[in-house]
C-alpha cells in the first residue's frame, strides 16, 4: 500500500469496510452525529493502531474530496485539530438517513 500524507492509503472496498465500522460505532451508541477520532472508532471495535491509521486516512480522503455518498452512510461535517497540532484528528460525522439500513 502507498502512503498519503503520512497515512496508509485504502482501496475502495476497504473504505466501505471502514465506513461500516463508523456507522456501527454511531448506531451502537445511539448517535446520529458525533465528534470522534479514528482512534475512538478503532478502540470501540477492539482494532489495532494500524486500523486507526487506515480509518483516519479514509476519513481524510472523504473530507478532502468533499465526498457525500449515501453508500458510506455518513458524511463529514468538518474537522478540528487535536490539541495544538494543525493536523485534523477530530471529525464531526453525521449519519445519512439511509445509514440505518446499511447494518
Amino acid at each position: 500500500m502507498g502512503q498519503d500524507m503520512g497515512h496508509r492509503r485504502t482501496d475502495s472496498k476497504r473504505r466501505y469496510d471502514y465506513a461500516h465500522l463508523i456507522c456501527a460505532y454511531l448506531l451502537n451508541n445511539n448517535l446520529t452525529r458525533a465528534d470522534v477520532t479514528a482512534r475512538d472508532i478503532a478502540q470501540f471495535h477492539n482494532l489495532t493502531g494500524r486500523a486507526s491509521q487506515s480509518i483516519s486516512a479514509m476519513l481524510n480522503f472523504l473530507y478532502s474530496n468533499h465526498i457525500r455518498d449515501t453508500r458510506f452512510g455518513f458524511y463529514i461535517r468538518g474537522t478540528a485539530p487535536f490539541k495544538k497540532s494543525a493536523y485534523p484528528h477530530h471529525y464531526s460525522i453525521e449519519l445519512i438517513d439511509q445509514a440505518h439500513g446499511l447494518l
